[in-house]
């Protein structure tokens, strides 16, 4: 578009210049060999075009500035429509035409058909008007949803299986106190860990204690070396001869103890309270 108006111009350009130049050698040729001024009349002439050349530009401008703002039905009887509505109306006829050839079948059971009425703003109150991929957001806000109220529900099977299993070696003050650290553990805060001491007349011991870890841990999906320093930060005075490497390799050992290896069955969390599996020794 923009190549053709610059070809345009040069063009007139260039023939405004021939006329231009035929003038200048018309009037010095009749002014030189024939005297005669052609200056006088060709004047006002070009004044005068000049002046209507500009006086039609400014017309031209007002009345379609003024059409453009104030449409006028020149139709004598038909239905006059605005520009901005009959682009509206291609538009929506090209959008309404243009339809795939093919669809795999998956795609054409999940999709609206289009309305075959003639008016093309009525929606067929059968179709539902939310693909599956309008409700990826409410989808992912279900399963987030969902998720934390399994984190709640595991954190309420935690604190119920540490105050049966730990209540003959602790006070209740500190399985409070390990069940925070618990939760400390579940969301990675190892610096709040705080130390917990077991009974002096009936302590935990050990193996206990790294089975304890193991158990909490594997609900929860923690690695094995973050167990081992939240064992060992809770219970400093019971692992006082325990490495954190030492903890980490033997958490799972069988061997007796006063808490016994609880393995999760698959898919779920929950502790198996009902079995009387108490190997203290």
């Amino acid at each position: 578009m923009t190549n053709n108006t610059q070809i345009r111009t040069k063009r007139i350009s260039f023939i405004l210049a021939l006329l231009v130049i035929a003038y200048v050698a018309v009037d010095t040729y009749l002014f030189t060999y024939h005297q005669i001024n052609t200056t006088t009349i060709t004047t006002p002439v070009i004044i005068g075009l000049v002046v209507t050349i500009i006086l039609c530009g400014l017309l031209q401008r007002f009345f379609y500035t003024w059409l453009t703002k104030n449409p006028i039905n020149f139709s004598l009887g038909e239905l006059f429509t605005p520009i901005v509505e009959s682009e509206n109306a291609i538009e929506s006829m090209d959008a309404t035409e243009i339809l795939p050839i093919e669809q795999p079948m998956g795609l054409a059971e999940q999709e609206c058909p289009p309305s075959q009425q003639s008016n093309q703003n009525t929606v067929n109150s059968d179709c539902p008007q939310d693909s599956h991929l309008n409700k990826y957001d409410s989808i992912l806000v279900e399963l987030k949803k969902k998720e934390i109220e399994r984190q709640a529900e595991i954190m309420d099977a935690i604190r119920e299986y540490v105050t049966v299993k730990t209540a003959p070696y602790l006070s209740k003050e500190d399985i409070a106190t390990l069940i925070s650290n618990i939760e400390y553990m579940a969301y990675d805060q190892p610096e709040s860990y705080k130390p917990i001491r077991s009974n002096i007349d009936n302590p935990l011991r050990s193996p206990g204690l790294r089975h304890l870890a193991w158990n909490v841990g594997e609900r929860l999906g923690v690695p094995l070396a973050k167990r081992a320093v939240f064992i060992k930060e809770s219970f400093p005075y019971e692992l006082v001869n325990a490495t954190l490497e030492y903890l980490k390799l033997n958490l799972r050992d069988n061997v007796p103890s006063q808490i016994p290896i609880d393995v999760p069955d698959k898919g779920d969390y929950r502790f198996h309270l009902d079995v009387d599996n108490d190997d203290s020794q």
